[in-house]
């Protein structure tokens, strides 16, 4: 059976939703371990968000999105790897 819920449609993912994708950054002398969330919309349209290790990866996706101007809640959260995780809106 195929999943016809998402389909590209030449430009896009029809169906799809937005999300942000989160990735982990280590300590570095200046900062403890954080999180970094990225939403882009276009090549030139990018918001970015962040979190402590604690707060963790939802609250950084969160937070771009409040740069982006929106109040959008987190729907989904899945891992790449254990490093990497895209949350959905």
């Amino acid at each position: 059976m195929t999943d016809t819920s998402f389909h590209w449609n030449g430009s896009h993912v029809s169906g799809s939703r937005a999300c942000a994708s989160v990735r982990y950054a280590g300590p570095t002398n200046s900062r403890g371990s954080r999180w970094l969330a990225t939403i882009k919309r276009d090549s030139g349209t990018v918001w970015r968000g962040s979190a402590t290790f604690e707060e963790g990866p939802i609250t950084a996706a969160l937070r771009a999105a409040t740069r982006a101007g929106v109040e959008w809640q987190a729907l989904t959260c899945l891992s790449l790897d254990a490093d990497t995780y895209v949350v959905g809106f």
